[in-house]
C-alpha cells in the first residue's frame, strides 16, 4: 500500500527599510492589493514588520520550494513598492523590539489585542520569525502515535534552520536566540507524550473553557496536532533564507513520517523519548549548532550531530528511495556540514565586516537567491 505524506509550509518574512535596514512598518493590505498572491497565500502577523507566506498542500519538497520562491518574489515586489526589502532569518540582528508597531487595534484585530492584553511585553517583544511544516497523514493512522515518535527528531531538524545568533547588536553566543524569546511564553517548547488524540484535544478544550485559549486556537509548542487542519505541524524551526535548507527540512520530515507510518502498520514505532531528554538535545543544538554532541539516550553516551545524520539517513533510506529523494538528501546533508547553517555564515560575515548592516544585506541577498538544485524530471 502506497503511503502518501502531504506537505505544507508557512514562512514568516522580515520587512526592513531599504536605506536603514531597520525593521519597517509594512502596509499589508496595500501590498496584497497591488501584487496579489500567486502560487501560495499571505497574511499579516501581530507585528507590522512581518509578512507570513503559506504554500498550498504539496506532494513533495520541490513543490514547497517552488511555492516559497514564487511567494517570496511577490512579497519582495510589495516591499520594493514601499521602499522596503524582505529577508528570512529567525531574528533581526539589531532592531529594537520596542520600536515595532503592532496590529493591536481592539476592533479590527481582536485576536492580536487579546494576545497583547494577556502576555503584555512578552508578546510585544516577540518580534521573531519561524518556518513551520505541516505533515498530512494517511486516513486511519492514529496521529498521536506518529506525533509521539516524531518528537524524537525535532532538534536535528531544527539544527538545519539555525539563523538567529545576533540580537539587538549583540552576538548572543547561541545559534538560535529566537527560542530564548519564545520560551518566555507558556505552552512552548517540546510537547509531552500524549496517550490519545482525545486526551490531547480534551486538554485544549479545558484551556479554552478556562479562558487560556481562544476558540479555534491551539498550543504553540515545537510540534502540535493542528486543531483545524488535522496535520502534524512542526514549529521548531527558525526562518531561514536558504531554499536548499528548506528543501532538506521538508524532505527529512516527509521521509521520517513515511517511515513512522510504515512502523505504525508493523506495530514497531520507536519509543518516544521524554520531554526532559529531548529538551537536553535541543539545548545542545541551540548552543553548538552543527558542532553539537547529542546524547544517545539508548546508550547513555554522546554522539556527534554528523554521526546522528548518517544513522538517520540509513534509517530513512527505504522511504527516501521510494520517494526519489535519497541521492539528493545525502548530497544536501554533506553540503550542510561543509558550508554551515545561516548562523555560522552570519558569524563569518560579521567577523570579516564588523558591521550589522552588511549582515542584513547578506540576508536580503540570500533570501533573493534562487534554489541552486532544480528537481530532476
Amino acid at each position: 500500500m502506497a503511503i502518501e505524506i502531504s506537505l505544507g509550509a508557512e514562512e514568516e518574512l522580515q520587512v526592513v527599510d531599504q536605506q536603514s535596514f531597520e525593521l519597517a512598518t509594512h502596509d499589508f493590505e496595500r501590498g496584497r492589493r497591488d501584487f496579489p498572491d500567486q502560487g501560495g497565500s499571505s497574511s499579516r502577523e501581530l507585528h507590522k514588520a512581518v509578512v507570513e507566506l503559506q504554500t498550498p498542500i504539496c506532494r513533495s519538497p520541490d513543490e514547497i520550494v517552488a511555492s516559497i520562491e514564487k511567494m517570496r518574489e511577490i512579497i519582495r515586489k510589495r516591499a520594493q513598492a514601499q521602499r522596503q526589502c524582505v529577508l528570512s532569518a529567525g531574528l533581526h540582528p539589531f532592531s529594537d523590539w520596542k520600536q515595532q508597531e503592532t496590529h493591536g487595534d481592539q476592533v479590527q484585530f481582536q485576536h492580536y489585542a487579546r494576545l497583547i492584553d494577556e502576555y503584555a511585553d512578552i508578546m510585544r517583544s516577540l518580534v521573531s520569525y519561524g518556518f513551520h511544516v505541516h505533515l498530512g497523514l494517511p486516513e486511519g493512522v492514529k496521529k498521536i502515535a506518529i506525533f509521539n515518535s516524531l518528537r524524537n527528531c525535532l532538534a536535528p531538524v531544527f539544527a538545519i534552520s539555525l539563523s538567529s545568533p545576533f540580537f539587538e547588536k549583540r552576538d548572543t553566543g547561541v545559534q538560535s536566540w529566537r527560542h530564548s524569546i519564545l520560551d518566555r511564553l507558556p505552552r512552548m517548547g517540546t510537547p509531552d507524550i500524549w496517550q490519545s488524540e482525545e486526551a490531547y484535544f480534551e486538554h485544549i478544550q479545558v484551556l479554552r473553557k478556562v479562558g487560556t485559549l481562544e476558540a479555534q486556537h491551539g498550543m504553540w509548542e515545537d510540534l502540535r496536532l493542528h486543531h483545524v487542519y488535522g496535520t502534524l505541524e512542526v514549529r521548531i524551526c527558525d526562518a531561514t533564507a536558504s531554499l536548499e535548507h528548506i528543501w532538506l527540512i521538508c524532505a527529512l520530515l516527509q521521509c521520517e513520517c513515511h517511515t513512522l507510518v510504515e512502523e505504525y502498520y508493523k506495530d514497531c514505532l520507536p519509543r518516544p523519548l521524554s520531554r526532559a531528554c529531548l529538551e537536553e538535545n535541543k539545548w545542545r543544538i541551540r548552543r553548538r549548532g552543527l558542532a553539537a554532541q547529542l546524547v544517545d539516550w539508548e546508550l547513555g553516551a554522546p554522539i556527534s550531530l554528523r554521526h546522528y545524520f548518517d544513522r538517520w539517513l540509513e534509517r530513512l533510506r527505504p522511504a527516501a528511495e521510494e520517494l526519489g529523494l535519497y541521492a539528493r538528501l545525502v548530497l544536501q546533508v554533506k553540503t550542510l556540514f561543509e558550508e554551515g547553517v545561516s548562523a555560522d555564515i552570519q558569524r563569518g560575515i560579521f567577523k570579516q565586516k564588523k558591521n550589522y548592516h552588511a549582515l542584513v544585506e547578506h540576508l536580503i541577498q540570500a533570501t533573493e537567491a534562487p534554489v541552486k538544485s532544480k528537481p530532476h524530471h
